[in-house]
């Protein structure tokens, strides 16, 4: 039906309100939402390519509205529904832009559509009203079906019409339906992607102690439902959602402080606190088999190919040839079974998406405050020889070409199922490893043993307390062994040698004792990661980054492994590359920067004339980080790389390795001569992120921010102490010093002129 030719003069959406209002007040009273979008539409120039979706709407608003819905007709509806919208869309993209109705058409198209959500949404939630003893016995079966059909209808809406998500992202009564709804077969999938699409477009982590019942659905769930409740988890648990500038620090701190939210902590709080939550993840993360073999299969991608034809043809099958599919996914629809076959899209959303969300969200539970309570348990629940098993499986294949991304891609792709679950996997044992007691379950019994054989100074015990060998990897080789060997093979472009060289760090990161370092030099990883720094042609930032780190902590306070290093050093050409490298990539280095510093103190102050000779003398890179001048260039350098606005996750770094230097010259008392440098310089020394803050300004403001953002964390100040071996007090006093409104003194930064205004006042 086409009204255009009846109004000649179509209403605007400007003067719709105004038009409703003159009917109402001339007593004519709208008694039902699609009554006033029926007036809205029949007193516009309908366009033709909406009119069928309009008709569609009508009726959809009869029969979903009716207390007892027909089942045939709800699905027919259903079904001229989404391929209404479908064939919508497609009207669009073939209409002719410069035509003067299309902007028009669209006005109609999204009434009509925000009304199609109403009406569904007020659907799902019908009968959710009743008591909740009441409810369920009018969730039949059939009304499930329905429901779900819905939703899927809804999530399809809200995927290709962005906009209206944020319309339902901030009802916490439908989203706390739609988590009842995860609770039977028939919604759960859908519902998980409604949610999904909600929870991402929130300003505010949603809070999952206000979640009614929530403890008792997810006791009460299947594996494969779990699994599809990860992808949930995974966004309540995630810090970076509870700001707005998701990569400013001071910006973070700000808000954390203004606001006062700790909606991460408290979300983990009701995940830990459901009974066995944590055997029930790594379950799924680790279940078998991962992946199916094919002899034939040449690559992961193809095996995986294969396995999906294989199990679409036995579904084919196994199918009516009159069945109409429906959506598709999980809840595909014919009017004979009204859901489809649904075994192969539980199998391949099981094995290419739940596995990797289970593996994220225990990932986010080892960074919380219950960070060591989750490594024990996971630890006593053998997740490390589970991974190691699930490591053997997966199919490593290197290239041997320089170019091995496409444009645009980087470390944090995860473009296809098994490149996501490997990352994700990485992620979780490098978080696994942070500083844990439990480290060591990384090997197998028979490398613990040469590990001990390590030991300066054996401990009287050959296990740490709690340590047994039934939690260590099975077999000659541990996991650890297995990352570094994958590593080696990778070239110097592959997204996976930033996650697998940060695994290896995080396992040296804080070891009080040498024999960790010395079990990797054994393999030969510093000769591959100084190796690879030097002959690679193509270098990404994050892989460039790792490489540093990692050799970093191999090197840290060993005199074994500067004698490695200095070897591979032994050409004049070898030590150019790597200080260039070094100096024009210093964001990249300084973790590295950081470790010959600090064991050059180290080698310096020893009684060991030979040690301290080879520190001052004969190791090239140590001797050069010797010079004060040496030491105050960098100094300059990393203070111009950054200020308060723009530290992050990646840069904050450069900020304790500055003040390492600082510390170091307080300690000799060189502290005024470096300040005094940089008072001098600061005319040619301008922050290169702001052109009108100077060195020793942005000094005095990073140092600021320093006691606002680590004085509130025991867990970076725990860091900085085990990893610099400089007790976290010292570093109080040395920047309280600094800090000093003291103009007498010339250990303070005010004691120097100030050239320009705190950007903090900005």
């Amino acid at each position: 039906m086409n009204f255009s030719p009846r109004f000649p003069k179509p209403y605007s959406s400007k003067n719709v309100p105004v038009f409703l209002h003159n009917r109402m007040t001339d007593g004519r009273h709208i008694v039902s939402s699609f009554q006033t979008l029926e007036l809205i539409v029949e007193h516009s120039a309908i366009p033709e390519n909406v009119e069928a979706l309009f008709c569609v709407i009508k009726r959809l608003d009869d029969i979903l509205l009716d207390h007892n819905p027909s089942l045939s007709a709800a699905l027919q509806i259903f079904s001229e529904l989404k391929c209404e919208i479908v064939q919508t869309g497609r009207r669009e993209v073939e209409s002719d832009n410069s035509s003067p109705c299309k902007e028009t058409a669209k006005w109609i198209r999204n009434i009509l559509l925000q009304h199609v959500l109403e009406v569904l949404r007020q659907f799902v939630m019908s009968y959710t009203v009743l008591p909740s003893k009441t409810a369920p016995a009018y969730e039949s079966s059939k009304i499930l079906r329905l429901k779900g059909i819905g939703l899927e209808i809804f999530h399809a809406i809200c995927v290709d019409y962005e906009k209206f998500v944020p319309l339902y992202s901030e009802r916490e009564n439908f989203l706390h339906c739609l988590f009842s709804y995860l609770q039977y077969k028939e919604t759960c999938f859908p519902a998980s992607r409604v949610l999904e699409s909600l929870l991402l477009s929130r300003k505010k982590v949603l809070d999952l102690s206000a979640v009614e019942n929530l403890k008792e659905l997810v006791i009460n769930f299947e594996d494969v439902t779990l699994g599809a409740f990860c992808k949930i988890l995974a966004i309540t648990l995630s810090e970076l959602d509870m700001y707005e500038h998701r990569t400013s620090l001071y910006a973070q701190t700000k808000e954390k402080k203004n606001e006062n939210i700790q909606a991460r902590d408290s979300n983990q709080d009701v995940v830990l606190g459901i009974p066995n939550i944590l055997s029930r993840l790594v379950k799924i993360a680790c279940a078998k088999p991962y992946v199916p073999w094919f002899p034939s299969g040449n690559i992961e991608s193809e095996q995986w190919l294969q396995w999906i034809d294989d199990q679409l043809v036995q579904d084919s099958e196994n199918e009516d040839e009159d069945i109409d599919l429906f959506i598709g996914g999980i809840t595909q629809w014919s009017e004979i079974s009204c859901l489809g076959p649904i075994q192969t899209s539980v199998q391949i959303t099981s094995e290419l998406t739940f596995r990797a969300d289970a593996v994220c969200v225990l990932g986010l539970l080892l960074v919380g405050r219950h960070r060591k309570e989750v490594q024990k348990e996971l630890a006593e629940l053998q997740l490390i020889p589970q991974l190691s098993d699930l490591f053997d499986h997966f199919i490593w294949r290197s290239s041997a070409r320089d170019h091995t991304r496409l444009p645009g891609h980087n470390s944090s792709c995860e473009c296809s199922p098994e490149v996501a679950l490997k990352i994700q996997v990485l992620r979780l044992i490098h978080s696994f490893c942070d500083h844990s007691d439990y480290k060591h379950v990384m090997l197998s019994w028979r490398e613990y043993s040469e590990l001990q054989a390590l030991e300066e100074t054996p401990s009287s015990s050959p296990v740490p307390p709690g340590l047994s060998r039934d939690l260590m990897c099975v077999g000659m080789k541990g996991l650890l062994s297995k990352i570094v060997e994958v590593m080696k093979k990778e070239s110097g472009a592959s997204t996976f040698r930033f996650w697998l060289s940060r695994a290896i760090e995080s396992y040296l990161r804080g070891s009080f004792s040498s024999a960790d370092q010395d079990f990797l030099l054994r393999r030969n990883l510093l000769q591959h990661v100084v190796g690879n720094l030097l002959a690679s042609t193509v270098r990404h930032k994050e892989v460039r980054q790792s490489s540093f780190d990692l050799l970093g902590e191999l090197i840290k306070f060993n005199f074994k492994a500067f004698i490695e290093l200095n070897k591979q050093m032994h050409s004049i050409a070898k030590q150019k590359k790597l200080l260039y490298l070094m100096n024009n990539n210093l964001v990249d280095s300084n973790m590295f920067l950081r470790s010959l510093i600090l064991s050059y103190e180290s080698f310096a102050s020893s009684d060991d004339v030979d040690l301290k000779s080879f520190a001052e003398r004969l190791c090239f890179l140590l001797s050069h980080v010797g010079s004060i001048k040496v030491r105050v260039h960098y100094l300059q350098k990393l203070l111009s790389l950054i200020n308060i606005h723009s530290l992050t996750q990646e840069n904050v770094s450069c900020l304790n390795t500055a003040l390492v230097i600082l510390m170091f010259g307080l300690k000799k008392g060189e502290l005024p001569k470096y300040l005094q440098i940089l008072a001098t310089n600061q005319d040619n020394c301008f922050v290169a992120t702001s052109e009108h803050a100077g060195i020793l300004d942005n000094l005095r403001d990073l140092l600021l921010f320093w006691q606002e953002h680590y004085l509130q964390k025991d867990k970076d100040c725990t860091i900085l102490e085990r990893s610099s071996r400089i007790p976290f007090q010292e570093w109080r006093d040395a920047v309280s010093l600094l800090t000093k409104e003291d103009t007498q003194n010339p250990c303070c930064i005010a004691f120097y002129p100030m050239l320009s205004v705190s950007p903090r006042a900005c």
